[in-house]
């Protein structure tokens, strides 16, 4: 029963005999490289986000690794296999035919976008992740590698990662951003990078501090 209606929501989702060109293009844009651009993003709230607020970021990052483990323990659980393996609706992207359920393209973007908000590491940037996951989910559906049941799992997992996420903040900022941060900055003293994208004032300084460019 429950695999009836997964298929028959599928089949409502999944793109129809001649999708239009535009929507094709969009669609697989947002299955693939929202999620690049979410890592992006993360990376810039380190560099040029408030010094204070990375261990919250290692956290939600920490969160995120914790909600794809839970997906690989559920995958070893359950086996979907994809749709186009069982010559279901269209597919429109090629796909390795592993294993279906969970998605761990919307799970991340769902995790990393709840445990910016639970972390308070970014909560409007954690919102606008948060909602591109939609987007991917709805995507990954409609180009025919993804059930709904897929998307309904990553939603229930996700919160477990963000909440994860909120436990790790004292362990990350005592024992994981101290030694990071000093990496970090001396990195940005090895490379030379321009100080207009990598500003200084927010990496630690060599001495375990903020760094004083006075």
């Amino acid at each position: 029963m429950l695999s009836h209606l997964n298929h028959r929501l599928y089949l409502l989702l999944n793109a129809p005999t001649h999708p239009g060109f535009v929507l094709v293009a969009c669609a697989k844009i947002t299955a693939g490289w929202l999620v690049y651009l979410a890592m992006v993003l993360l990376v810039m709230l380190w560099v040029r986000g408030r010094a204070d607020r990375r261990g919250r970021l290692l956290a939600s990052t920490g969160g995120v690794f914790a909600a794809l483990g839970i997906n690989q323990l559920l995958g070893m659980i359950w086996y979907e296999p994809r749709p186009f393996v069982i010559g279901l609706g269209h597919t429109l992207i090629r796909h390795a035919a592993d294993n279906a359920f969970p998605s761990d393209h919307a799970t991340f973007m769902w995790s990393l976008g709840l445990g910016l908000i639970v972390t308070g590491a970014a909560r409007r940037w954690g919102a606008a992740i948060w909602l591109g996951g939609l987007a991917v989910a709805w995507a990954r559906i409609f180009l025919g590698v993804h059930y709904p049941l897929d998307m309904l799992a990553s939603f229930l997992v996700a919160p477990l990662g963000a909440a994860i996420g909120a436990l790790l903040i004292p362990a990350m900022e005592r024992w994981a951003l101290p030694p990071l941060d000093f990496l970090y900055c001396r990195c940005l003293r090895w490379l030379r990078l321009p100080a207009v994208l990598f500003p200084m004032d927010r990496a630690a300084s060599p001495d375990g501090g903020q760094a004083d460019h006075r």
